[in-house]
């Protein structure tokens, strides 16, 4: 039977086997910041409490006036981007299901799809949350659907990789991995690229295949199974693969970070860092965080190291997003920290806070222009304005004056 782990940093693996869990404890205090910035709270929505193993396949999509988001106790719901009087104002449509659910939505037109703990991909009407078809399959759908081709591309924690025609849900074809015993809690999305579909596995192979067919092109492994124990051993692929400069990134738990060809699957360089969280890659820098929490910058072309940063180790952070020029940050006590970019030194830092107290888990981050939404483990969507500082209104208009009196 295979094993699977939701995965809250490495102690979540240890206290699994545990009757109690064990608690994480926040590490030492964080020194002290004048932060640039401040958040604004436009609205703020709950739903209900978030299990943190079951939210890595839910993300938020958009158009041009709403934001969707689903919830791992079975809601999906539209709510208006821009502010209402009233919390039931900014919900435009709500749908329930009895059964989890556990990715999306991944939006396509006016349809949403989301994937099922009970192995359903289910497809909705944007305009009012009804179902348009769903469709059975092997297995738990962790994978965010990603569609291309009329196709929509999605995993089972199986090991099956489905194509699915966007418009009935027939299922078109359908490829095999062969999983292993142990790996992490979680099943990232494919990547389409001109034709090609790049997999990252749970036994640390990174496939392409023919999106039309599901044909194998080729394979490459970025994790390699050490050690006597099945913990020891684990490798996975959780990261969502990026291409860019046409070069495929990739970075396996247990294994590395790899700048790919990705028309044959040849390294163009390889790095010894470990890590499961989604990365960012800009024209020229690669950010990522490792598996103890460092952030690293590195060179896009030749992966030559720009910056290290270890301020954060301990602190369970998330996926990075960027914030403009500056990368974005967020941890597992519910603080924001914005970096510079070039220099990797934080700038600024806000903590979020919803009605029911602040330091909740941030899940997941959207941002706009100068908006942030943030869904927490307590379920709660909240929408900010980044607004500047006193210290920073201060400084502009301190600038302004001694420029004044320079004339």
């Amino acid at each position: 039977m295979k094993m699977r782990f939701a995965f809250i940093g490495l102690l979540a693996i240890i206290s699994s086997g545990c009757s109690t869990p064990k608690v994480i404890k926040e590490p030492t205090a964080l020194a002290p910041l004048e932060s640039h910035y401040t958040l604004h709270k436009d609205w703020q929505v709950k739903t209900e409490t978030m299990p943190n193993k079951d939210s890595e396949g839910l993300f938020f999509s958009e158009d041009v006036d709403n934001l969707y988001v689903a919830n791992s106790t079975g809601y999906v719901v539209a709510l208006k981007k821009e502010n209402t009087r009233r919390w039931t104002d900014q919900v435009v449509w709500e749908t329930k299901f009895a059964i989890p659910i556990v990715s999306g939505p991944a939006k396509y037109g006016d349809k949403l799809i989301i994937g099922t703990a009970k192995g359903q991909v289910i497809v909705l009407s944007a305009t009012d949350g009804s179902i348009i078809w769903q469709t059975q399959l092997s297995s738990e759908v962790m994978s965010h659907a990603v569609i291309a081709e009329q196709k929509v591309f999605t995993r089972t924690v199986d090991g099956k990789l489905y194509a699915l025609d966007v418009n009935s849900g027939a299922i078109v074809w359908v490829a095999e991995h062969q999983m292993p015993s142990l790996s992490l809690r979680g099943s990232p999305p494919v990547l389409y690229h001109e034709g090609t579909l790049y997999v990252g596995w749970e036994s640390g192979s990174i496939q392409a295949l023919s999106a039309k067919s599901g044909g194998l092109l080729w394979e490459t492994r970025v994790a390699v199974p050490k050690g006597r124990t099945d913990l020891e051993r684990m490798v996975d692929v959780q990261s969502s693969l990026v291409m860019k400069q046409n070069r495929l990134i990739a970075m396996g738990f247990h294994g590395k970070l790899v700048s790919i060809n990705p028309e044959n699957g040849n390294f163009y360089f390889v790095k010894e860092i470990s890590g499961y969280r989604d990365f960012v890659v800009t024209e020229s820098t690669i950010f990522v965080v490792d598996d103890s929490d460092v952030i690293h910058a590195l060179d896009l072309l030749s992966g030559a190291q720009l910056w290290k940063q270890d301020a954060f180790k301990g602190r369970l952070v998330g996926d990075l997003t960027l914030y403009n020029d500056e990368l974005l940050v967020v941890d597992g006590w519910g603080y924001l920290h914005w970096m510079n970019s070039i220099q990797g030194t934080e700038s600024s830092r806000v903590k979020h806070s919803n009605e029911y107290g602040d330091g909740d888990r941030i899940l997941r981050v959207k941002v706009d222009g100068t908006t942030i939404t943030l869904l927490d483990d307590e379920g709660v969507i909240t929408h900010y304005s980044v607004k500047p500082s006193n210290l920073a209104l201060f400084k502009a208009e301190h600038a302004e004056h001694t420029s004044e009196t320079d004339l």
